[in-house]
């Protein structure tokens, strides 16, 4: 058992302050409690924040603007802005839909049209903004794509995004 146990480091330790406030073996019944309950609350606080950490590093302040469909690759950009909550019109297997809801590609000017006439309503006395998000594949025809971006136009969208991935 050695020194520790037969000399005066654990006979002068155990009747001094320092052996009745140690933390892993308190000899005082104040101190017993005490410690224990600081450990959990401890615990829990450095539980807590690190749970905090992780949702504010995995959660975008955005929120998700665009649900991006199986099958789906959307095209890479070095450069790139976050974008903010605009009409999209998204091309998903050989199918147009605007808002999520399908149209002809005969009908997307006037469903275009449609979604002005909307804005104007909901928001009197403001300025139409005009900007339109296009989500496609990567491998998208140009053909389709040109017809969407002339239907825009066409609708009075003079400012028309794409959601890209940064690639950065």
């Amino acid at each position: 058992m050695g020194i520790v146990n037969q000399g005066v480091i654990k006979t002068s330790a155990i009747g001094s302050v320092i052996g009745e406030s140690s933390i892993l073996a308190p000899k005082s019944e104040r101190h017993k409690r005490e410690v224990h309950a600081e450990l959990l609350l401890t615990a829990l606080i450095d539980a807590f924040s690190i749970l905090v950490i992780f949702l504010l590093m995995s959660f975008s302040s955005a929120g998700d603007l665009i649900v991006v469909g199986k099958g789906i690759e959307l095209p890479k950009a070095a450069m790139g802005d976050q974008l903010d909550r605009q009409p999209v019109v998204k091309v998903e297997g050989g199918k147009l839909f605007v808002e999520d809801k399908q149209v002809q590609e005969a009908n997307l000017v006037q469903a275009l049209l449609d979604l002005r006439k909307k804005f104007q309503e909901t928001r009197p006395g403001e300025e139409f903004p005009g900007i339109i998000t296009i989500q496609g594949d990567r491998r998208l025809k140009y053909e389709q794509l040109n017809s969407i971006v002339l239907a825009s136009s066409q609708a009075g969208f003079s400012d028309i995004k794409f959601a890209v991935i940064s690639s950065n």
